[in-house]
């Protein structure tokens, strides 16, 4: 009996003890929380006032200034913003055209043509778009004809145009966008060659003229447009650009011998500034660079 009564005694007071630690825990939290409370709001004020203070302080900084002044330091704060952004966007530029350079200097030559990279160094506001002058020519075995082209964002050559003139240390390039540019190109896909810059449509909407293109030929929107390699000095299969649109017309009853089409040029021309020129190594001078 006696051992019975000491193990109720024993649970009773773990039980007291347990009961009283809950509410030990319980008051330090509802004491703790009260604290902050009481602590934050005491405080208060002269938080507050330290704040107050510091506001008040720059308030009165700024009116010891005249209003021409805070004009004077305002235009130094946007003359120095714009330069911060002059900046920025010119470091922009330059990691651009650094990525361009690379693309060109990883090219592989193709069979029997040789890849001499050039600078855009002067282009005439009148003919932005269709004549471009680089720092190579004769000395660096250029040669009128001599295609001109350019890396796009892919990474693929492009054509741009060809050199119409040239001296010994720099040369003139007649792009695809110069009406008077006509060579040959071919449509793989549908099998169909034309004449850039003839034909009865206009340049419109960014397009650029397309004629001589066969009748009765599977012709579809948007299909890749090719150099030939008909022309001595441009080497085959290097893109120009897309097929924008096709003359249309019913080729059992009309009496038209070719269609007319137009084609959208693969290269900006406003962001070029390096070119690659592509000289036949049979032809191509001992002083290439």
């Amino acid at each position: 009996m006696a051992s019975a009564g000491h193990y109720k005694k024993v649970v009773l007071y773990l039980t007291a003890i347990l009961l009283l630690s809950l509410l030990v825990i319980a008051g330090w939290e509802f004491l703790r929380k009260t604290a902050g409370r009481i602590a934050g709001d005491f405080f208060y004020p002269y938080l507050r006032a330290a704040r107050t203070g510091f506001d008040k302080l720059s308030d009165q900084t700024l009116l010891v200034f005249s209003r021409r002044e805070l004009a004077s330091q305002l235009e130094t704060l946007r003359a120095e913003n714009n330069r911060l952004a002059s900046q920025a966007a010119a470091a922009s530029e330059l990691l651009l055209e650094n990525e361009r350079l690379r693309r060109i200097m990883h090219l592989p030559s193709p069979a029997s043509w040789n890849h001499v990279p050039a600078e855009v160094i002067l282009r005439d506001p009148r003919f932005w778009h269709e004549q471009l002058t680089i720092d190579r020519g004769s000395l660096h075995g250029v040669k009128v004809g001599t295609a001109a082209l350019a890396i796009s964002d892919g990474g693929m050559p492009v054509f741009v145009g060809v050199v119409s003139s040239l001296s010994r240390k720099t040369a003139t390039i007649m792009t695809v966008f110069n009406p008077e540019l006509r060579m040959s190109a071919i449509l793989p896909r549908s099998g169909a060659t034309g004449i850039l810059h003839t034909g009865s449509q206009n340049a419109a909407n960014g397009m650029l003229p397309l004629g001589f293109l066969p009748l009765r030929q599977p012709y579809t929107i948007g299909e890749v447009l090719q150099t030939t390699g008909f022309e001595q000095n441009i080497p085959p299969g290097i893109k120009i650009g897309n097929l924008g649109d096709i003359q249309s017309v019913d080729s059992l009853f009309s009496g038209e011998l070719y269609l007319s089409g137009r084609f959208i040029p693969s290269m900006r021309l406003n962001e070029v500034r390096f070119l690659i020129l592509a000289i036949r190594r049979d032809t191509a001078g001992s002083n290439l660079p």
